[in-house]
């Protein structure tokens, strides 16, 4: 309920309560049976109620003792003839909003617990008071139903109201857990397109970058050289165009329609011609293998070629003889690809080399399969870049 109408539930409380006061002062005055004394009763007896449920959100528990106490010393002024029947009405009525308060508020047992104290109570009051008649079972009976209606009305606008609470609260953590892995998602997304555009530039811009400053040095002195090596920064970068349009294709695409567009994701079975393409580039590769090849699963397959093409690409860059050795060693658990090369003799390689980003997107594919990585120099000028994969062992080993 809105908070500029919560008063309405007192204010009809206290009519409600006070109108039998009213009602019967009125008869007992037109019979002539009212008397200083009981208006003064009926007065106070009004007072205290209203007191009660005015303050009976604060203080439910005490305001609903207070009326249950009011109740008990109303019905002893009655069986004296200090108060008429107007302020007994309204004290059970007052019992019934402040039982009804505790229940909606604080639950089930402190509701209940009140209710068998204003049963009990009320009950041997009255019981007291007419010891020889039936109506004060009669009254009991009907102090038993009227009260636990009221307390079973509170519990159930308790349990209502948690219930209700407790939908918010799902649906707000489950808002939450969304937004959480939407960005989650977006994360990966973002890494996933940085690894893929590293992957597709890399080596290309390293091609084009050491054939350029090859034929910025032959330009006079060996002119077919130069041409050649600006051929190849021609390939080069008609290459990493197109791959870099592809990519774009498919991020532009929002149902994947361009997909198909694309060359297949590359694999070992590609290996042969990553190698062929880096001795275009001027980087003599020699390749081993030891034990029986496996065929990996698509996503490892993956991970392993672009494990070689980064490893090859950083051999390009930072290889002081133009050479590198690749060995695939397989055995029952894992996949060991090394890449070994001699680095030129600068002292920075081991800073330069370690601290690309290639390598921490080569950390992140090699992680996302259960393998590691690892690099190493020497002794010497030597560069080591191992990674290790593991090997499912349901897939069938290939005949060599």
């Amino acid at each position: 309920m809105p908070a500029r109408l919560r008063w309405i539930p007192t204010a009809l409380a206290i009519i409600a309560v006070c109108i039998p006061v009213v009602v019967a002062s009125q008869r007992q005055a037109t019979t002539g049976g009212t008397t200083g004394a009981m208006i003064t009763a009926s007065v106070l007896v009004a007072a205290v109620l209203v007191t009660a449920l005015l303050l009976r959100a604060r203080y439910p528990r005490s305001m609903a003792a207070t009326a249950i106490a009011t109740t008990c010393v109303v019905v002893l002024l009655s069986h004296l003839s200090l108060v008429g029947p107007g302020p007994i009405v309204a004290c059970v009525l007052a019992v019934m909003v402040t039982v009804f308060g505790v229940g909606s508020r604080q639950g089930r047992t402190p509701a209940f617990i009140l209710a068998i104290i204003a049963v009990a109570t009320i009950g041997i009051t009255v019981l007291l008071a007419r010891p020889d008649g039936s109506r004060g079972v009669e009254s009991l009976i009907t102090l038993v139903a009227l009260v636990g209606l009221a307390a079973t009305g509170g519990i159930a606008q308790y349990n209502g109201r948690a219930f209700i609470q407790a939908i918010t609260d799902r649906a707000r953590r489950a808002e939450e857990t969304r937004e959480s892995e939407a960005e989650r998602r977006v994360a990966e997304e973002r890494l996933a397109i940085a690894r893929d555009l590293h992957d597709v530039m890399a080596h290309q811009i390293a091609v084009i970058n050491l054939h350029a400053a090859s034929a910025s040095q032959a330009l006079r002195t060996r002119p077919d050289d130069a041409e050649r090596s600006l051929t190849t920064v021609r390939e080069a970068a008609r290459t990493v165009l197109g791959e870099i349009g592809g990519l774009l294709t498919v991020l532009r695409s929002a149902d994947g329609d361009h997909a198909g567009s694309l060359a297949p994701t590359p694999g070992l079975a590609h290996l042969p011609q990553l190698i062929d393409d880096f001795s275009k580039a001027g980087l003599s590769v020699e390749q081993r293998t030891v034990g029986t090849p496996i065929e990996l699963d698509s996503l490892s397959d993956i991970v392993a070629h672009r494990v070689l093409q980064e490893g090859l690409t950083n051999a390009h860059k930072h290889g002081g003889d133009g050479t590198a050795l690749v060995q695939l060693d397989y055995g029952t658990e894992d996949l060991a690809i090394t890449v070994t090369n001699v680095t030129r003799p600068r002292r920075d390689d081991r800073i330069v080399v370690e601290s690309g980003h290639g390598l921490v997107g080569v950390r992140e594919r090699v992680s996302s399969v259960g393998g590691n990585l690892e690099t190493s120099f020497g002794p010497g000028p030597v560069h080591r870049f191992v990674v290790t994969i593991p090997i499912d062992s349901s897939h069938p080993r290939a005949h060599s």
